[in-house]
């Protein structure tokens, strides 16, 4: 059994197991955004999955790089992305220690990356891992679970779904629970791969997701060296009654004496 977070099993079923995520929503309020706060040209992705927001955006006329450490999701990408010939490049790298030598216009972590990150260390690792990567007064965007939200309102119930994957049948319980002391939300995914009514495969993954106050949050970023500009509603329809906890947040690379680039 894989324990893993992000294991080959669910990697290599990336897709399939979200199929209520709205892309295209998604991408567009990115978009709004860099039309509102740029100019931006060119946008690196941390975290980049299987490269569904990229494949927007470089549809949009953005050059984009994306990083991940999966090797399934990084060929799922590449895969994806060819499409865009030299527009669109995918590397496999731990996004905390990936340091591109081109500087972007745009850094996002979707999909809750930074909420990954439970600690404030982790938390400010994955914030300067993003820095590094924008040119000076470079955007940085990403999506959270509210606090505020999520505190105060029930959970999602749990659940099974039932996903044909071809010859193969793909069934994922899943399960979400509030830790309030530890100030993170428990996404508890336990996954089994049919064949012809035969488990070849098994995957029991525990999602620990870091709920984010706006006061801590704008501390994190002006220590990480951004500085706070905006947030919004995350776009996008869902279909359970977590809709409104989560939220894209916005801020801006700020620069202090003798800042060449690092931080």
């Amino acid at each position: 059994m894989n324990e893993e977070t992000f294991g080959l099993l669910h990697a290599n079923h990336y897709d399939l197991l979200h199929p209520a995520k709205d892309y295209t929503a998604e991408v567009g309020q990115l978009r709004d955004l860099f039309d509102r706060e740029g100019p931006v040209e060119s946008v690196v992705d941390l975290g980049c999955g299987t490269g569904r927001h990229l494949d927007l955006l470089a549809a949009e006329g953005f050059r984009v790089l994306g990083v991940d450490r999966s090797e399934s999701m990084v060929d799922q990408a590449t895969k994806r992305l060819a499409r865009h010939g030299d527009r669109a490049e995918v590397t496999q790298a731990d996004v905390i220690r990936f340091a591109s030598p081109r500087r972007f216009d745009a850094a996002i972590m979707m999909f809750s990356l930074l909420g990954y990150q439970v600690s404030n260390v982790d938390t400010l690792a994955a914030l300067s891992a993003a820095r590094r990567q924008l040119r000076p007064g470079g955007l940085l965007a990403f999506d959270l679970l509210d606090a505020a939200e999520v505190i105060g309102s029930a959970p999602p119930p749990d659940g099974l779904a039932v996903l044909d994957d071809g010859p193969d049948r793909l069934l994922c319980a899943h399960s979400t629970s509030v830790n309030l002391d530890d100030q993170v939300l428990d996404l508890r995914l336990r996954m089994w791969l049919l064949r012809e009514d035969e488990v070849v495969d098994r995957a029991d993954e525990l999602h620990r997701i870091r709920l984010f106050g706006e006061a801590e949050l704008a501390l994190l970023l002006r220590a990480a060296g951004f500085e706070p500009v905006g947030s919004a509603a995350q776009a996008g329809v869902r279909r359970d009654s977590s809709r409104d906890w989560f939220r894209v947040v916005w801020a801006r690379r700020i620069e202090y004496g003798g800042d060449h680039g690092g931080h």
